[in-house]
């Protein structure tokens, strides 16, 4: 076991090492290498469970727009992994790769970029925002992914956000662009997973209730695809309670 974690610290290291050289920031680099090789032990022990994964270096920093949730920054959030908390890290979410970044501090100052292991994670939080592992929230299911949950009752709603890259060079985007950011929305009952973004869809999954179902969402002045999650939630939890009753 020593051994085994012996060899995981020096691939670390390795991987860290890597990572600098190929930012070309050739003038720190020495100085970052040696900080590194004299911190990993420490971070490894400290944080040995938030600081699993790979280090992180952006396929397209160029592109114009960003593959990011929320803004092309860091932002304070909590991640959970196999039950444990951490709180106030420093977090990004790639929605083209869906892959969680940490940003996680040296004793020195300085910032190593990690991709963390999604295997590893069970929920994660970026500005109120929380997402789900639905492969460890859902049992018996083929749902995979990061979702935010929206409602869980005899169904859940979910919702997936998700950027693409945009392959079109130009003028404007001589690197190409990011999208704008896009939500799906899925209802998971009986261990089956149906997209239900568009409201026919919708409307057609609880087709024996749709004229209540309309009905409600004209009193609320609740519009599908603009709706807040607060709204959303609200609505499901008014289409579980006619369908119980039907």
């Amino acid at each position: 076991m020593l051994h085994k974690l012996i060899f995981q610290k020096f691939v670390f290291t390795c991987l860290m090492m890597f990572g600098l050289i190929v930012s070309g920031q050739a003038q720190e680099q020495s100085n970052e290498v040696e900080s590194l090789y004299n911190h990993t032990e420490q971070i490894y022990s400290t944080d040995d469970l938030l600081v699993n994964g790979q280090i992180y270096m952006p396929t397209r920093p160029r592109a114009k727009g960003s593959p990011y949730f929320g803004e092309n920054q860091f932002s304070s959030g909590i991640v959970i992994i196999k039950g444990r908390q951490f709180d106030d890290v420093l977090l990004k979410f790639n929605l083209e790769d869906q892959r969680l970044i940490l940003r996680a501090a040296l004793e020195s100052g300085k910032y190593v970029t990690i991709m963390l292991n999604p295997k590893m994670l069970d929920v994660f939080s970026i500005g109120g925002q929380e997402f789900i592992n639905a492969d460890h929230y859902f049992n018996n299911t083929d749902i995979s992914g990061f979702y935010t949950l929206v409602y869980e009752g005899d169904f859940a709603f979910l919702i997936k956000y998700e950027k693409k890259f945009r392959a079109v060079y130009d003028t404007q985007t001589p690197n190409g662009s990011y999208n704008e950011m896009s939500l799906e929305y899925f209802v998971l009952e009986e261990g089956k997973l149906e997209n239900i973004t568009k409201k026919k869809a919708f409307l057609n999954h609880f087709s024996n209730q749709k004229k209540e179902i309309k009905s409600f969402m004209r009193k609320y002045k609740i519009q599908y695809k603009k709706a807040s999650i607060f709204s959303l939630n609200k609505l499901m939890r008014y289409c579980d309670s006619v369908s119980r009753n039907k």
